[in-house]
């Protein structure tokens, strides 16, 4: 009989000098808050909030047909959520930017993420925010991600919503994807213009951002589990270069 397959050896699991873990909680307080928005946005929905009918109105002989949707308001409370989640994004990347300056063994006092309004202007904006204390790697790899309008837009659009939503609350619009069927004649004919099927019910609802933001008609959660993701890989990339920097 064969003997066993020695089991693998368990591997001592090595301790990051800097492990970049106070962004790493913002990310998950973000993720919660986007559970939580998916659920209300669900119940939203599930209240069936759009609704079609079929107006007949006779005048000078004349019959007109006027086709009306009827849009339920959007609860404010998706608004707070939704700043939540941006709130808790942009709080990852400033402390990851504090974190790079620390282990950089240099002052953490007036540092944050730069953004800019343009690539010409950054250089000014990493000095401004006092992000070049991190070193020229770090800040090789913050140019990198273009942290600006025309370049990384779906970055940039972190910044602009968190700003927004200090002076404006971040409510969502409704778009009606694809209304009922409307039957438009009875079977003999007679003009009879009527919606078939849950007038209440459109085929499918998307919840988009509101024109005046970044994002302006971009499908909401898709969005934001896109901006969580790209927050988490910025981290990521921050935390690989401090910790081979300090050869963890």
């Amino acid at each position: 009989m064969s003997a066993p397959d020695d089991p693998a050896p368990i591997l001592p699991q090595v301790a990051l000098k800097h492990p970049l873990s106070a962004p790493s909680v913002k990310i998950q307080r973000a993720r919660k808050h986007l559970a939580e928005l998916e659920a209300e946005v669900a119940s939203f929905i599930i209240g069936k909030p759009i609704k079609f009918t079929v107006e007949a109105i006779e005048a000078n002989g004349e019959r007109t047909f006027i086709f009306n949707m009827h849009m339920g308001a959007v609860p404010e409370t998706l608004g707070a959520i939704i700043g939540d989640i941006i709130h808790n994004l942009r709080a990852a990347l400033d402390l990851t930017a504090c974190e790079m300056v620390r282990a950089a063994q240099q002052s953490d006092v007036g540092v944050y993420f730069p953004f800019s309004e343009s690539a010409e202007e950054l250089d000014g904006i990493i000095r401004r925010r006092h992000f070049d204390r991190a070193g020229a790697e770090a800040v090789a790899l913050l140019q990198s991600l273009k942290p600006y309008r025309n370049g990384n837009t779906s970055l940039r659009s972190i910044h602009d919503l968190d700003i927004h939503d200090k002076h404006r609350a971040l409510i969502p619009n409704v778009m009606s994807a694809a209304s009922p069927i409307i039957q438009m004649w009875e079977d003999d004919g007679t003009p009879n213009p009527r919606v078939i099927g849950d007038p209440n019910a459109p085929t499918e609802i998307k919840i988009v951002f509101p024109s005046e933001v970044g994002p302006a008609g971009q499908e909401l959660l898709p969005t934001l589990h896109e901006l969580v993701q790209l927050v988490e890989r910025i981290v990521e990339a921050f935390r690989a270069l401090a910790n081979r920097d300090a050869g963890a």
